[in-house]
């Protein structure tokens, strides 16, 4: 109980005015189901960068205490509360169409935040340093009220397969891959890179593009349901010989099959939610190839 006084209740506040932002967000915009496709895009654009940084670069550390039995994946905790609220702000400033000024004074105050967490003991820099985020967020906020603003009009297909392959990540990778994870019953090779807790995480990003992509294709292509059906047949095949060269680890040969089909049909509908959300009363992108 202490910890959650201490230190959980901060990442608590955060997420709190995520929620309240984002509501406010969708209830100004005039496409409301976009606004939201959008945020999914924004949040899994700053988790992808934050998490390579976080992960990769061992840039800083998160200290929620939420996730007791693993400290990494307590960071890793803290960072999504982090970034789901800074992608909450950035709706914000695109949905309001706000004047630059206050895309430095969001910036500003997201430094003064930080500063505040450094000096609670909730958080760390390695090598990093405040004024990175702050002109980080200066540059983030610019270019989401930019593409918002974009967007409304349309949006230009492989832009559009893009924002669709980053609004997977809060879907897919926050729940289902790292879910699998968290569960024991399925993880990646910790000798991917020098460091053996990181690696998992790095191998887990991997597969998310991978699957992804493929998903993006297939939806989106024209290719007959029997080449599609191979196509996702190959993804099985390649999960199976990774469990076998120890790359992706399962509990049992059932698990291979529950990740492997889990995966493929949670992406594959997400793509299609996603895409939904998206062209909902806009001209549908042209397919590839059309």
């Amino acid at each position: 109980m202490n910890l959650f006084w201490t230190n959980t209740i901060w990442y608590v506040l955060l997420g709190i005015s995520t929620v309240i932002e984002v509501i406010v967000s969708i209830i100004k915009a005039k496409r409301r189901k976009l606004a939201f496709a959008f945020y999914l895009t924004l949040v899994g654009l700053v988790l992808f960068f934050e998490t390579m940084i976080l992960i990769i670069f061992k840039a800083y550390n998160y200290y929620p205490m939420i996730i007791l039995t693993s400290p990494f994946d307590d960071v890793l905790a803290g960072n999504l509360f982090s970034q789901f609220t800074v992608a909450a702000t950035a709706l914000l400033v695109a949905v309001f169409n706000l004047e630059y000024y206050w895309i430095f004074l969001l910036s500003g105050l997201y430094g003064l935040i930080e500063e505040l967490f450094l000096a609670l003991g909730i958080y760390s820099h390695n090598w990093y340093r405040t004024w990175m985020t702050v002109i980080g967020l200066i540059i983030f906020f610019w270019w989401a009220k930019r593409n918002y603003l974009k967007s409304l009009n349309g949006i230009r297909p492989l832009r559009y397969y893009l924002y669709i392959i980053l609004g997977l990540f809060p879907l897919d990778v926050v729940t289902l891959l790292w879910g699998f994870i968290l569960s024991g019953y399925q993880n990646y090779s910790r000798n991917f890179i020098p460091d053996p807790i990181r690696s998992p995480y790095v191998l887990a990003l991997l597969y998310y593009l991978f699957v992804a992509t493929i998903m993006v294709f297939i939806y989106f292509s024209k290719l007959k349901r029997l080449l599609k059906s191979m196509i996702i047949l190959a993804i099985y095949v390649v999960n199976y010989f990774s469990y076998k060269l120890h790359i992706i680890y399962f509990y049992n040969t059932n698990w291979f099959l529950i990740f492997s089909t889990a995966s493929i049909l949670s992406i594959y509908l997400s793509v299609a939610f996603l895409d939904h959300l998206f062209i909902w009363r806009a001209p549908r992108p042209p397919k590839p190839g059309s």
